[in-house]
């Protein structure tokens, strides 16, 4: 419950208020603000100031300053009017009210100016998505117009060379005065100077073929790498082809074939042979690879180890000691299976032995026995049943219970011959039961043992005593 702050102060003027309320040192942090035109409230736990307001004030215009020691409120009038008072005389319900209202309004108010953001941020994004786009325009216009311009250039010099090519070929056809052809590859400067360069650092590899002086006929030089000369054997075959359709004089003619016929003459190539190569392919040939082993299965057996781990020199010591030590224990209960003969490695035998150590008040040794009894076969019923005892006489009232299910399932089809056994495994599992809590539960199996041997009185007497302490404590279980 907070403590309402009453020892506040204020004053005023025709336009502000000013209110001054006491703070106890408290962290700033700690202090909760909640203003309006009507209402406020500053709550610093334990303590909670809270007014509402005569006339409404503008609460934008408004400030407040939290020191160590003090709030200072400075609100302004909506109506330049002197107060009577500082609060409204209201009643419980109608504060109460008030409170509801403004908290509403409030929220609204909060809701709308989330929505006006949200669109108000949604509108922005769309706009810098637009300018984006804008600008990506733009820049994809400027480079449209700068890729049409180097086209444009392209294609200008393009045709210049072509008319240049065309009016070449012309003269030279009228100053041509014998009937041999002059085949010149064409190239652009570039190449040409390429092709001296290439042509200075292998003169070995050049083709010159010159005809005699009276025919008149030029140098034609063929480019030194062997892969441009056949990749120009299309283009210098189409120049050739024009040529020769263009005149058709049998002298022409026979040139043109000699020097497309050692234009696309090419290098034969030698096999190198080698001495030792021949010699490592007859081994290979004449070698005898060796017959493929016999398989066979090998039996591995591994020796018996107490451990589940793989057994260790460095730990030899240790599990040895701590076998010896287990074997002492198991000893001092009264049975150990390493002690037993062979003849002894018998489940009637260890039932007999357990129920000799139950009779002498042996109980760890009867619980080893029937344990080892119940490994060795767990189909009998007298062992579970015989264990189920001897742990209710330890008090392990919940391994009895177990034991005892147990032994009921192995006592099955239900018969004469097993009512009374069946009788007293009911009863015990009732038993403890009890001991654990769940008397009714412990009535019911009781009641199903007398219905089996209905002449015990003890099962009758204990029947007695679970009601009448059931109908004490009925909760218990």
């Amino acid at each position: 419950m907070p403590i309402l702050v009453k020892d506040y102060s204020w004053i005023q003027s025709s336009t502000n208020i000013h209110i001054r309320v006491p703070l106890d040192p408290v962290y700033k942090e700690k202090v909760d603000l909640f203003t309006t035109d009507r209402y406020i409230k500053a709550n610093f736990s334990p303590f909670l100031f809270e007014i509402f307001l005569l006339h409404d004030v503008d609460i934008k215009r408004s400030k407040c300053i939290v020191k160590d020691d003090v709030i200072l409120l400075d609100l302004f009038k909506k109506d330049d009017a002197e107060w009577e008072s500082l609060e409204k005389t209201l009643t419980k319900e109608e504060k109460m009210r008030i409170r509801q209202e403004t908290l509403e309004e409030c929220q609204q108010k909060a809701k709308q100016e989330a929505e006006d953001k949200a669109i108000k941020k949604s509108n922005l994004d769309r706009f810098t998505v637009q300018r984006a786009m804008d600008i990506d325009n733009k820049q994809h216009d400027l480079m449209d117009s700068r890729r049409d311009e180097q086209r444009k250039k392209a294609m200008g010099d393009l045709e210049k060379w072509r008319a240049s090519t065309v009016e070449n070929n012309h003269n030279f056809k009228d100053t041509t005065s014998s009937s041999v052809k002059i085949v010149e590859l064409p190239s652009s400067e570039d190449e040409e100077v390429e092709k001296n360069a290439r042509g200075r650092e292998v003169e070995n590899n050049k083709r010159s073929f010159v005809d005699t002086e009276s025919s008149g006929a030029k140098i034609i030089e063929l480019p030194s790498s062997e892969d441009e000369c056949f990749a120009n054997n299309t283009k210098i075959n189409e120049n050739l082809t024009k040529k020769q359709t263009s005149e058709d004089s049998p002298k022409s003619t026979k040139i043109l074939a000699e020097i497309k016929k050692q234009i696309l003459w090419k290098p034969e190539k030698k096999v190198v042979k080698s001495e030792y190569v021949e010699k490592k392919k007859e081994e290979t040939v004449k070698r005898v690879l060796p017959k493929l082993r016999q398989m066979a299965e090998l039996q591995i057996t591994h020796t018996p180890r107490t451990f589940p781990t793989p057994s260790r020199e460095s730990t030899a010591q240790e599990e040895e000691a701590w076998l010896k030590n287990i074997t002492m224990a198991r000893r001092a209960t009264g049975f150990v299976s390493e002690d037993l003969r062979p003849e002894e490695q018998d489940p009637q035998w260890c039932k007999e032995k357990g129920d000799e150590f139950f009779r002498s008040g042996n109980y760890l040794g009867a619980i080893s026995a029937y344990t080892h009894g119940i490994t060795l076969s767990d189909k009998l019923p007298t062992l579970f049943a015989n264990r189920a005892a001897t742990h209710f006489a330890l008090g392990n009232f919940s391994k009895c219970a177990t034991d005892c299910s147990t032994a009921l399932d192995l006592l099955k089809p239900p018969c004469e011959g097993n009512r009374r056994s069946r009788a007293k495994c009911i009863a015990r599992r009732g038993a403890a039961l009890a001991r654990l809590g769940y008397l009714s539960k412990a009535i019911d199996e009781m009641k199903a043992a007398a219905k089996l041997v209905p002449d015990d009185e003890k099962i009758k007497r204990d029947i007695i005593d679970m009601e009448r302490a059931w109908e004490q404590n009925p909760d218990s279980d």
